[in-house]
């Protein structure tokens, strides 16, 4: 009969519990552990990478580009700045144009007077004829007599003269006369009309007659005028009869 083997029982392995503060300093350097190898990688890798953290060659390109770039504004800057200067020096040109011609339209503007007040002066003060038509045209008025009295008020005048038609024509004349005195006040030549002169502000004499027409009438000068001469013009109506203008030196009888 065989032999009968002794059946061991299976040996079961004890658990045995860790102790907590032990536990907790294994967490503790596995932590550290951790950490140190974080440490050493990123320092690793910080000696790798440039400073800004971009390869050489992005950086290279990033550089180029912005050189490229800061050039390309200062040429336009300074393109900017010259079209500037430009346009200001044309503005200046333009201002002292401008100035160049209103101080040349302010000069003949102030020439002007002077001018017409010479002419006027000296159309004034030229000799004319005794009659602006000639003598020998039938039905032409003639202004003849002509006289200048003084009164006893030392500015009023009385001027006289008469009119009288000329020709065949045995129609009765009808118009108006102009009277002026031209002569200066204040040293500049002045032409003062009948209406400024006559006692009652008449601007003309009504002229009707069928042969000759005598003309008396009294003449107030300013102080200040002094008379060169007078001018006197006889208008008829219609086509009858021709005008006569007659201008004669200022001078008083007696």
């Amino acid at each position: 009969m065989p032999a009968r083997r002794k059946v061991v029982p299976p040996v079961t392995p004890r658990i045995v519990q860790a102790n907590p503060g032990q536990r907790l300093l294994r967490y503790a350097l596995l932590f550290c552990a951790v950490l140190l190898t974080a440490w050493f990688s990123y320092d690793y890798g910080k000696r790798q990478v440039p400073a800004n953290g971009e390869a050489p060659g992005a950086q290279s390109l990033e550089s180029e580009a912005s050189e490229q770039g800061s050039t390309g504004l200062e040429q336009e800057r300074d393109t900017l700045r010259q079209q500037v200067t430009e346009l200001q020096q044309r503005m200046q040109q333009a201002r002292q144009d401008l100035e160049a011609a209103q101080a040349r339209i302010q000069s003949l503007q102030q020439a002007e007077p002077s001018r017409r007040e010479t002419q006027a002066a000296a159309s004034a003060l030229e000799p004319e004829p005794a009659t602006t038509v000639s003598e020998s045209v039938d039905n032409t008025l003639k202004l003849e007599n002509v006289r200048i009295d003084a009164t006893e008020s030392e500015n009023v005048f009385r001027i006289g003269f008469s009119v009288m038609r000329n020709g065949d024509s045995s129609d009765r004349v009808t118009g108006t006369i102009w009277i002026a005195v031209n002569g200066f006040a204040d040293g500049k030549p002045r032409r003062l009309s009948f209406k400024r002169l006559s006692t009652d502000r008449r601007s003309y004499v009504n002229m009707g007659f069928d042969l000759q027409q005598d003309v008396s009438e009294d003449v107030v000068l300013p102080e200040n005028f002094h008379p060169k001469n007078i001018l006197i013009e006889a208008k008829p109506y219609g086509d009858t009869y021709t005008g006569s203008t007659v201008k004669f030196d200022w001078d008083t009888a007696g």
